[in-house]
């Protein structure tokens, strides 16, 4: 649960880094500059317009993140398994579960700190690539840093996030643990019930 409550303590910060970004940027490019305007944005924040700010960062950044590669990650081998409709329905509560979460939590996060390194490590024939940062979370008295990698691939429309790795610990690999056991217990469609209450509140 440590591990769990870090990640998605990150998860701004990860989806804060996909806005757009000007051809032949580079993904070290893409998360140091997109980065700060999240950052700046989320700053504007006063207490009486967070809907506007969480409105504006939230349109720019979900249609730029795979949030099916995603799903399909954290589901692993049951994905495979899983109809089209299922999938479909799986892909749409994962990615309203994560952006509930960051919505809950963004503003919290307005006076981190980032420290993108210079230099991305690259796979794939150079259509992946990893890009390593540490960030200060506020009310951080010791000043510990939390190391965040994140995990993109190139499309034709540019880099897109599909997972993050906090500390050492893959956000689709927690979930997949967390859905394999609901899977066990009562099937994908119990899965994509459970998801369902958790995203109308009803769930944990």
């Amino acid at each position: 649960m440590k591990i769990m409550k870090k990640i998605l303590a990150c998860l701004t910060l990860m989806l804060g880094i996909v806005l757009p970004a000007a051809a032949g940027d580079s993904p070290v490019d893409l998360v140091r500059d997109t980065s700060r305007q999240v950052l700046d944005t989320l700053k504007q924040d006063n207490g009486k317009n967070t809907g506007k700010i969480r409105d504006q960062v939230e349109a720019l950044v979900v249609p730029k993140f795979d949030f099916k590669r995603m799903t399909a990650l954290a589901l692993g081998k049951n994905w495979r398994v899983a109809s089209p409709e299922q999938q479909n329905d799986l892909a749409v509560q994962f990615q309203t579960l994560l952006v509930r979460t960051y919505s809950s939590t963004m503003t919290r996060f307005k006076t981190a700190q980032v420290d993108v390194k210079p230099s991305a490590n690259f796979s794939a024939n150079g259509q992946e690539a990893s890009v390593h940062s540490d960030i200060t979370l506020p009310n951080s008295n010791d000043k510990k840093t939390v190391s965040v990698d994140y995990i993109l691939y190139k499309t034709s429309q540019g880099w897109r996030v599909y997972n993050i790795n906090v500390e050492g610990a893959s956000l689709v690999t927690v979930y997949r643990n967390q859905f394999d056991a609901d899977i066990r217990a009562s099937g994908i469609d119990g899965l994509i019930k459970s998801l369902k209450d958790k995203n109308s509140g009803k769930g944990a």
